[in-house]
C-alpha cells in the first residue's frame, strides 16, 4: 500500500466567497492565536466532520483505527472521572468518532454538546501524548518519516498546480544539520530551545486574497487545525480582522465565532529574534498525521507498552505569503541573506568568534 494513500481524496479548494464557518475557525487559529480548549462548539456542517476524520490520518472503516480510538476514548472517559469526577453521558460513553465530532457541533443541544467537546478535548491530549510515545519506539528512522511527509505535501501542491489553482512557487525540505546548530546557538537559551522547522515549506500565492483560501485547503488536507502550535506561529502579512471586514461575507460568518473576532486580535509576535520588523509573512508550525503502514511490526515493544499504533505525527513549518510581500521581502534588511548576516553575528558573539576582515586570505581552508 502507498505511503499516502489515505489522503488520496483532496478536500476542495473554497474561495473566499465560498468559506463556511469551519474555514474562518481554523483561520483565526492561525493567523491570530487561541486554542481549540477554548471552544465550546465545532463549526463542522454538512460532510466536514467525515473530510476531518481523514485528514486526522483515520480510516474510520479501518479494525485497527477503530479500536485506536476506542482506546483513547476510553482511556479520556477514564480520566475524566478519575481526576474530576466528571460523569460522560451513557449515550456517549460507546459513541464512535464521527458521532463526537457531529454532538459537538450540534447547536440544538447545549448539554450534550459541551460533555461531547469536553471529551473530546481529553481524547485529543491524549492521543497526541499516545503518539509520542509510540514515536519513540518506532523502528523507522527520522529521515524515512521526513520522506512520508515530503511525499505527501508535495502531492497535493502539485495537485494545486495541475488544478491552476494560484499557487506561483513552492519550496521545501529538510534544513541541513549544521544550519540547525547555528539557529539553536542563536537562541536566548539554546538547551532549552526547540527546534521546529527541521522540516520546511515556503508557498507563494499570486495575490494577498489568494493566501486565507490558501491556508484552509492546506489545513484541511495537511494540517489539521487541532495540530497548530500558535505560540510557535505568527502572522506579520496583514491584520486578520481588517481583512474580515473588507468582505461581507467574512463579516457574517464572524458574527457565529466561538469567540468575538476582537478577542484574539494582537498578530503573533514575531518568535525569530533576528527576522526584521519588515518581514511579511504567515509563518505557523503544526504536526501533520502520517500512517505507518504494517504498524503491527513497525515499533519495539511488548505490545503494551507502547501500544502499536497506525498513526503518528510529524511536525512542519509551513510559510505562506503573496508574490508582492515576497518580493518586498527580497530587500533591504528583510532579506534572508540580511537575516543570515544578524543570526551569525549573534552566533559569533555567543563563541566569541572574532569576525575576519575581509582582507585576510583563509589560508586554514588550504591545508
Amino acid at each position: 500500500m502507498d505511503d499516502v494513500s489515505h489522503n488520496n481524496y483532496i478536500v476542495p479548494y473554497r474561495t473566499i466567497e465560498e468559506f463556511k464557518l469551519f474555514d474562518l475557525e481554523l483561520l483565526r487559529l492561525t493567523l491570530q492565536g487561541g486554542s481549540v480548549f477554548n471552544w465550546n462548539q465545532l463549526a463542522f456542517q454538512g460532510d466536514d466532520a467525515q473530510a476531518f476524520c481523514r485528514n486526522l490520518g483515520f480510516e474510520l472503516d479501518n479494525p485497527a483505527d477503530i479500536a485506536l480510538i476506542e482506546r483513547i476514548r476510553d482511556e479520556g472517559i477514564a480520566y475524566l472521572s478519575e481526576v474530576f469526577s466528571f460523569s460522560v453521558p451513557p449515550s456517549l460513553r460507546n459513541a464512535d468518532l464521527l458521532t463526537l465530532f457531529h454532538t459537538a457541533a450540534n447547536p440544538r443541544s447545549r448539554h450534550r454538546r459541551i460533555y461531547a467537546c469536553t471529551l473530546l478535548k481529553a481524547m485529543h491530549i491524549i492521543n497526541h501524548f499516545d503518539a509520542v510515545e509510540a514515536r519513540q519506539a518506532l523502528k523507522l528512522a527520522d529521515q524515512e518519516l521526513f520522506r512520508k511527509a515530503e511525499t505527501r505535501i508535495y502531492q497535493t501542491i502539485s495537485q494545486m498546480m495541475a488544478d491552476r489553482l494560484p499557487i506561483v512557487e513552492f519550496m521545501g525540505g529538510r534544513k541541513q544539520r549544521a544550519s540547525m546548530v547555528t539557529k539553536i546557538i542563536s537562541k536566548d537559551d539554546p538547551l532549552s530551545a526547540q527546534l521546529f522547522d527541521k522540516m520546511r515549506f515556503r508557498v507563494v500565492t499570486a495575490t494577498q486574497n489568494d493566501v486565507l483560501p490558501t491556508i484552509s485547503f492546506l489545513s484541511r488536507n495537511l494540517f489539521p487545525l487541532n495540530y497548530i502550535l500558535s505560540g510557535e506561529s505568527y502572522n506579520t502579512l496583514f491584520s486578520f480582522s481588517s481583512f474580515v471586514a473588507q468582505h461581507p461575507h467574512l463579516m457574517r460568518l464572524a458574527d457565529r465565532l466561538s469567540t468575538p473576532l476582537a478577542t484574539e486580535d494582537s498578530a503573533y509576535p514575531v518568535s525569530n529574534l533576528h527576522s526584521s520588523p519588515r518581514y511579511r509573512v504567515v509563518h505557523w508550525v503544526a504536526d501533520m498525521p502520517i500512517r505507518i503502514e504494517n504498524f503491527e511490526d513497525a515499533y519495539t515493544t511488548d505490545g503494551v507498552n507502547p501500544v502499536p499504533r497506525p498513526v503518528i505525527y510529524v511536525r512542519a513549518e509551513i510559510q505562506i505569503l503573496d508574490r508582492k510581500s515576497n518580493r518586498q521581502n527580497e530587500r533591504g534588511d528583510a532579506s534572508h541573506k540580511s537575516y543570515k548576516q544578524r543570526q551569525m553575528e549573534a552566533v559569533r558573539d555567543k563563541l566569541r568568534i572574532a569576525p575576519k576582515p575581509e582582507n585576510e586570505a583563509d589560508t586554514n581552508a588550504q591545508t
